[in-house]
């Protein structure tokens, strides 16, 4: 049966490695944020309004392959993080369009962990978006993890 995997963690939890097993235990092809824009528009850092625009651009893509392999009767795992409940609820209404059977992927970690991680992967990741640790730090703020009241099909996952 043809199923959408929208994973759910903030930056460095680990959620692309999580990804890869999903989608290796459902047949499902991983279409992951980070990959298509390093492919698109490199690894440098550009002004926020320049990223933005082609984030919106890239989740634009992404969706319409997704929807096309499950219409096809294939399963996708989205590795994007939906930070907030507004995005994650924008996400299940996307999905539900097209697919009935939609669960999230709550990938848990340590957020010094996964700030090293991320210092980490710069490093020594060429395929991988160069965000700082600066980055990391501004943005902490704005991950919320799901909450049981959002009424989700969640299975998590916790990554030391």
């Amino acid at each position: 049966m043809a199923s959408v995997h929208l994973m759910c963690g903030f930056i460095g939890f680990g959620k692309t490695t999580t990804a890869r097993k999903i989608a290796a235990q459902h047949s499902a092809v991983l279409l992951t944020h980070d990959d298509f824009m390093v492919r698109l528009y490199g690894r440098e850092k550009v002004p926020e309004k320049i990223f933005r625009d082609r984030w919106h651009k890239t989740d634009d893509l992404l969706w319409d392959i997704a929807e096309k392999i499950v219409c096809a009767g294939g399963s996708v795992v989205l590795d994007y993080g939906f930070w907030s409940k507004g995005s994650r609820k924008a996400a299940v209404e996307r999905a539900k369009r097209f697919c009935d059977s939609v669960t999230f992927h709550q990938v848990e970690c340590d957020m010094a962990v996964a700030r090293k991680r991320l210092i980490e992967r710069s490093k020594t990741d060429p395929s991988s978006l160069d965000i700082s640790a600066e980055t990391f730090d501004d943005l902490a703020d704005r991950y919320e993890p799901i909450s049981p009241d959002e009424g989700f099909d969640v299975i998590y996952y916790r990554n030391i």
